[in-house]
């Protein structure tokens, strides 16, 4: 199971949010007019057009905790009530004990007043919903055994990233690769950052956030394969090195890196870029190449195109 799927099975919230809707969803660009087109075609451009209309309010997440009214960013300065938002928002629609918002705020030890400092926290965040307007978007409800945060999914770009992301598979797997394309590059465009980099003290707010960080990253090599397969070698060239610079030991960029300098004529290169990379393996970590990276190595040696994968069995 790759790393988005595992997103997916941990997140399930995220998909749940459209239902059947969300996989329905498609996006064609450069389509003509909607006459002549099936219904079932006008129905899907209409739900696409209708996710894409998001009220002006926004909860960040992909990235510091962000909350945006209008074009407006709102302050939430205390620490607690930025870690409440996140730990809810997390796990969105879902109702989540007192205890467990306990074990989060304040960690296996918490005060004798966890109690009833949550209490007074929670009464503060829906006063802050309130206040900013935001309650009609976010709604924070007492529900047993604890508190339960009600989303409008079109706010949270968690949601959007992950439906994003599954109408960009969907496109892939039928071939429409430009349409997919432009699809991650949506997706991947709404991290401003490490996800909640600023709030990852709690276990569930870290955990979620490594795993958001390495879904994006799965979309992003997803993005690179559908570029590659579209011929757009010598463009990725750039991106690859500055990728691979910042993460050295990452053998899915150094792969990906190979093949497109070996398509661009310079396969001497991408011989280079395998070599410093397997030796770094080997004298920081101890080992050698895994498959997809000796996968690229053999393709650069024998100019074997077979061995190239397809955008869609990458991704």
């Amino acid at each position: 199971m790759d790393s988005l799927s595992v997103f997916e099975s941990k997140f399930p919230h995220a998909v749940r949010a459209g239902g059947a809707a969300v996989r329905d969803l498609t996006c064609r660009p450069g389509t003509g007019p909607l006459r002549g087109r099936s219904a079932v075609d006008r129905a899907q451009t209409d739900r696409a057009a209708a996710d894409r209309a998001a009220p002006a309010v926004a909860l960040r997440l992909l990235g510091p905790l962000e909350v945006v009214a209008g074009s407006t960013e709102v302050p939430l300065p205390q620490r607690k009530l930025r870690q409440l938002l996140a730990t809810l928002l997390i796990r969105p629609n879902a109702t989540v004990s007192s205890e467990s918002l306990i074990r989060d705020l304040w960690g296996d030890q918490p005060p004798a007043t966890a109690l009833s400092a949550l209490r007074v926290y929670v009464s503060q965040l829906r006063k802050f919903l309130v206040r900013h307007g935001l309650d009609a978007f976010c709604t924070l409800r007492t529900r047993t055994p604890g508190y339960q945060l009600t989303v409008d999914d079109r706010v949270l770009d968690t949601v959007r990233f992950e439906r994003l992301c599954l109408r960009a598979r969907e496109r892939a797997d039928v071939g429409d690769l430009e349409a997919a394309a432009g699809l991650y590059r949506e997706a991947l465009a709404l991290r401003r950052g490490p996800t909640l980099e600023d709030l990852r003290d709690g276990p569930a707010l870290a955990g979620a956030a490594l795993q958001y960080d390495e879904a994006w990253t799965t979309a992003l090599r997803r993005r690179i394969d559908v570029d590659l397969t579209l011929g757009g070698h010598h463009e990725l060239i750039g991106e690859l090195r500055r990728l691979l610079a910042e993460d050295q030991l990452n053998e899915g960029f150094c792969a990906r890196l190979m093949l497109a300098l070996h398509r661009s004529g310079r396969s001497g290169e991408a011989l280079d870029v395998y070599r410093r990379t397997r030796a770094q393996l080997v004298e920081e970590l101890g080992i050698e190449p895994g498959v997809e990276l000796r996968m690229a190595h053999q393709t650069v040696l024998t100019d074997d195109a077979a061995l190239i994968p397809a955008a869609s069995a990458m991704a």
